[in-house]
């Protein structure tokens, strides 16, 4: 995590931009130590608010919000018609090159944190199935 920290840190020199330890660790943090997303977060808080601040929030990224909504959209109403809207959403998540396992396993972790204990292992036996 402390190369995420270093390259992060790096890059804000490079812009001429002052990055507190505290948000790049953060940032890290968040970014799972995958570095592409963590320059991507990195970028999202640039835009958001500069200059940084110590308590500054990192916004998810937005194909995440998107499964989010797909994850709430699927709770709220299983009937055909939802079951062709979420269709239409995953295609539109796969048309913008999310790998589809990415999406189920973010989908995964939003439905879990949704659903009751009962369906929860059903649910993640069908996951680990596809």
């Amino acid at each position: 995590m402390w190369q995420i920290i270093e390259v992060l840190q790096f890059i804000g020199k490079k812009e001429g931009l002052q990055l507190p330890p505290s948000l790049a660790a953060r940032i890290a943090e968040k970014s799972n130590r995958n570095l592409r997303r963590a320059i991507l977060s990195f970028e999202t808080c640039r835009v958001q608010q500069y200059p940084f601040t110590d308590k500054q929030t990192i916004p998810p990224m937005d194909w995440e919000e998107y499964i989010s909504e797909i994850a709430s959209d699927i709770m709220k109403e299983q009937s055909p018609k939802r079951l062709f809207l979420v269709r239409g959403k995953l295609y539109e998540l796969l048309i913008n090159c999310i790998p589809p396992e990415i999406i189920l396993k973010r989908l995964l972790y939003e439905l879990l944190r949704k659903l009751d204990a009962e369906l929860k292992h059903e649910v993640c036996h069908w996951a680990a199935y596809y």
